[in-house]
């Protein structure tokens, strides 16, 4: 009889359900599967660390809306690969890990990369773990596998095969047939409408809060633009939303930082309709600096439970959001408009400026402003562009110009805030969308978890542009440490004024170091036109900080308990 061996049977599953790259090192334990991958026509991309790899699967996941693919050898391989499962875990991104371990026959036997449980700590971070001991059901796992990553609440999955499950032979008429069909999304009730309907319908300054989980909905963006083309209601865009509506869309009225100075202008909502967008971080926490207090909440996601995580929600709908904005649309013959409060909401639009209306593009210290760098290279992007950032108040000064064009072309930094994931995330999305520019803006700091990465991005010809906004330091923690404990603190927060465009040059990369604003525009045109992977180092002052970091040093209220980054205690709470 025909034979065939589990390696194989991973190949061919997964290009059966439409997989055409995976993200990984070699390691010799997963020959069998990246072999036959290769025979299967799925192409590899190999990085120089698995933490990458694995953020490459997850921008490659956010740019496509579907399941990045990684792979990763046991032991160390796959310890080194943790951090990017536990990023995906956080945001919600569909993830395939494969990786491996050492013969089951020797298990307790002290070998090579054994001597502890993957599966109980990967258990941690995945919406499913398992260890593959038959041979012949590899097929229908992988199928499951996609299923847990996909279905309902999203996030990543493991597999672990053993390497001589792996290596045996098994017979082709053993192997069982995968089930590959992806199950239909979830709608709501039509209570759930009717109740939504008359909320909204009651509503003088209705908003819609949208976030990540828009971002991945098939048909969303259709389905919202209808709905607000129709209803004039404005859209705040949280997390990862964007694109979703696209930039200079009339309902479009900027991020959590317009919601937020929505309230301070007395001009708050009164109903908030969460669209796949949780509530935290992003959001206020829980505060009723974004989303006020006396407002009615409509909460929809695919997971019944978060709607009500924080602050109270009148009513919690357990769907996808699209099958829910169409729904909702077609459920009344006629919706109110709400222009009027729509054309209202534009006076919170970029008021950020006045902050810095007297600021020079270059500070004392001959160094860029970050507000102006981060302005300079937003306006250098065209609209096919996916712009991926990495780092802490580089985060947040790109955020002041977030746009996006078409949806999952903005992101970064999510709820877990590691650092270091931008190369990956950058690899992933260039792999994703081939025709598409893919701009990549760290911190110093931030980029110097995977300077290596540079190497990756020229053997595989991506052209990605780094933007590096150099500091000189770690600047969240600088300012951090400085708000609470004084000026002059400054602890393990400096780094060398290293010349970074010198380093990506000697990987094979355009460099250019920056130290103009207005040569930002021509520099990222220069490296764009040179078709190659490319990295701008941009002289940035240490000295400004960022409006968020400037809150951590504010007085609070008598008797409270002061914690950095997070919520005040306040006395008495046990």
């Amino acid at each position: 009889m025909a034979t065939t061996h589990g390696g194989e049977l991973v190949a061919r599953t997964l290009a059966a359900a439409g997989v055409r790259h995976a993200f990984g090192i070699h390691g010799g334990h997963l020959d069998p599967i990246i072999t036959s991958m290769a025979r299967h026509g799925i192409t590899l991309v190999d990085t120089r660390h698995e933490a990458a790899a694995g953020n490459a699967a997850e921008g490659y996941a956010r740019a496509t809306g579907g399941i990045g693919v990684a792979f990763a050898t046991a032991g160390p391989g796959f310890t080194n690969v943790f951090s990017a499962l536990a990023n995906a875990y956080v945001d919600r991104i569909p993830m395939l890990l494969l990786t491996s371990s050492p013969p089951l026959r020797e298990a307790e036997l002290n070998v090579l990369q054994g001597n502890f449980d993957q599966l109980a700590a990967a258990s941690a971070v995945t919406r499913w773990a398992h260890r593959v001991t038959t041979a012949s059901r590899i097929p229908d796992l992988i199928a499951l596998a996609i299923r847990h990553a996909t279905a309902g609440v999203r996030g990543p999955v493991l597999l672990e095969f053993p390497i001589d499950v792996l290596s045996r032979p098994v017979e082709e008429a053993t192997a069982t047939t995968p089930t590959l069909v992806q199950p239909e999304p979830p709608g709501p009730s039509a209570h759930a409408l009717a109740v939504a309907g008359d909320l909204l319908a009651s509503a003088e300054h209705p908003l819609i809060v949208i976030g990540g989980g828009a971002a991945v909905s098939p048909g969303m963006a259709d389905a919202l633009q209808a709905f607000v083309e129709h209803t004039k209601i404005p859209v705040v865009v949280s997390s990862w939303g964007y694109g979703v509506l696209p930039q200079g869309h009339p309902c479009l009225l900027g991020n959590s930082a317009e919601l937020a100075t929505l309230s301070m202008m007395g001009q708050a909502p009164d109903v908030v309709l969460l669209l796949g967008a949780r509530r935290g971080l992003m959001l206020g926490s829980r505060s009723n600096s974004m989303i006020p207090a006396a407002a009615r909440v409509i909460q929809v996601d695919v997971d019944g439970v978060e709607p009500g995580r924080i602050g109270s929600v009148d009513l919690a709908v357990r769907a996808d959001v699209a099958e829910f904005v169409r729904a909702l649309a077609a459920s009344r013959k006629g919706w109110p408009s709400w222009a009027a409060w729509n054309d209202a909401t534009k006076v919170a639009q970029g008021a950020h400026a006045f902050l810095y209306a007297g600021a020079e593009p270059v500070t004392p210290s001959g160094r860029l402003h970050p507000y102006f760098a981060a302005k300079a290279v937003i306006e250098s992007l065209g609209p096919e562009t996916i712009t991926v950032y990495d780092g802490g108040e580089v985060s947040a000064w790109m955020a002041f110009f977030a746009r996006a064009h078409r949806p999952r072309s903005w992101f970064g930094c999510g709820m877990m805030g590691g650092l270091g994931i931008g190369p990956g995330f950058a690899i992933g999305a260039q792999v994703a969308r081939p025709e598409a520019r893919v701009v990549l803006v760290s911190g110093d700091g931030a980029l110097g978890f995977h300077l290596p990465e540079f190497n990756t991005m020229v053997r595989h010809r991506l052209p990605i542009t780094t933007v590096v906004f150099n500091n000189l330091g770690w600047g969240m923690s600088l300012h951090g440490q400085q708000a609470i404990y004084g000026t002059d603190t400054r602890v393990i927060v400096d780094l060398p004024d290293t010349r970074y465009d010198q380093i990506a040059a000697a990987f094979g990369l355009y460099a250019e170091r920056v130290d103009r604003p207005e040569e930002i525009g021509p520099a990222m045109q220069r490296a764009a036109a040179s078709g190659r992977p490319a990295c701008l180092d941009l002289a940035i002052a240490p000295e400004i900080v960022h409006p968020m970091m400037e809150q951590v040093g504010l007085p609070v209220p008598e008797g409270y308990t002061r914690i950095p980054y997070y919520e005040p205690v306040p006395p008495g709470e046990a």
